[in-house]
């Protein structure tokens, strides 16, 4: 989606991120941008992105530095320690090498960066942007929170549902070396050892413009294998261990209902009731579900395709893992074998079929070299 220079959000003009770049992402932002003729958002948009990035790289210093220094936070330094143990169980199990999470960022800020998506008020269609090499992607990720919040209320006022969050951690696909970031490490060991899983999964495996594809293969596999290291390398107890499913329960009980609530707005929006009274009754759906999963936020589309981006295809990926023996290094190299050509359009929403009829073709054999990242995408 191209958007005309006045819907560039007015902070992101003079945004605190429009500092000096370094050549090699200065470049690489102009290279992308180039074939984005009028698409002035965009543009502004890879310019924070790349500046944001350089931001990251000169906070960054060597993890061990970290772990040795008595001014950083006993947690944070216990936090650190597990990075390295992480990475190689991911590696045994068929997640690429990446020189990524060598470092460490203090960010001084609550979020990695805040994330903008929105989607259209009576229809379950996302808003979307197109780049080179990534594709079609139904989010921006800003590095400012004042840029994220302008660009939020200009799409409000074109009428969508909008969702402004903060995302800890993100990922640049093994193109350069993330630094572990402060952010990362908010909400203890368990949520930090699935972050380095699922941002490894996206530097193993990525497909243009299949959002849901990429975020639910990532999910998948970073919350099967964190289930493992729990018990395997950190040997938690049967009490810190069923804790943990406990909150993976709710998780998936909030994801279900998301999705659930989903289906009952498809069924309403397909009626030829007026706008108004589907309008009407759609705030009286999304109300009911933010009380019942005692939500703090406001409920919209954008809000609810979520659960689409982050939980599709569950049952389909268990069909395959059990196809390959529970053997993860069989289903990524089997995963890898799936790009954009067997998916009937972009950011297609329904897996399960998909991931059924290749666990039917069969599971491949586990590498003998090593897994080399995917060559497909930047941030």
């Amino acid at each position: 989606m191209t958007s005309p220079a006045s819907e560039i959000p007015r902070r992101a003009r003079r945004s605190r991120y429009r500092v000096e770049v370094r050549p090699r992402l200065r470049l690489l932002a102009l290279l992308m941008a180039t074939p984005l003729v009028g698409g002035c958002l965009e543009v502004c948009y890879l310019g924070q992105a790349a500046a944001g990035q350089d931001d990251l790289f000169a906070r960054a210093r060597p993890l061990d530095e970290a772990i040795a220094d008595p001014r950083v936070a006993p947690e944070v330094r216990r936090q650190l320690g597990l990075v390295a143990r992480v990475k190689r169980f991911g590696e045994r199990h068929g997640l690429a090498p990446t020189k990524s999470y060598e470092e460490y960022a203090d960010l001084e800020r609550e979020a990695a960066v805040w994330v903008v998506s929105a989607a259209e008020p009576l229809r379950l269609v996302p808003t979307t942007w197109r780049f080179p090499i990534v594709g079609e992607v139904p989010y921006l990720g800003w590095f400012d929170k004042a840029d994220a919040q302008d660009l939020g209320r200009e799409l409000e006022a074109r009428g969508l549902d909008v969702s402004v969050r903060e995302a800890r951690a993100y990922s640049t696909l093994g193109w350069f070396r993330d630094p572990v970031l402060s952010t990362m490490l908010r909400d203890g060991a368990a949520d930090l050892v699935d972050v380095v899983l699922h941002e490894s999964t996206h530097a193993t495996h990525y497909v243009a413009s299949q959002t849901v594809f990429n975020e639910s293969l990532a999910s998948f596999v970073a919350r099967r294998l964190t289930a493992r290291f729990l018990a395997e390398e950190l040997r938690l107890s049967p009490l810190e261990l069923h804790d943990h499913a406990e909150r993976e329960h709710t998780r998936d009980r909030r994801v279900r209902r998301f999705r659930e609530t989903l289906a009952t707005l498809e069924a309403l929006y397909a009626t030829d009731r007026p706008p108004a009274e589907k309008l009407s009754e759609k705030r009286r759906i999304l109300e009911a579900l933010r009380r019942e999963l005692a939500l703090g936020l406001e409920l919209n589309h954008a809000v609810l395709l979520q659960a689409r981006a982050y939980g599709s295809g569950e049952a389909g990926f268990a069909t395959l893992l059990d196809a390959c023996g529970g053997d993860f290094r069989r289903f990524l190299s089997t995963v890898r074998r799936i790009d954009g050509r067997a998916f009937a359009r972009r950011d297609e929403p329904a897996l399960d079929d998909l991931l059924a009829a290749r666990a039917r073709v069969g599971c491949e054999p586990a590498p003998t070299g090593p897994v080399l990242r995917p060559a497909a995408a930047l941030p």
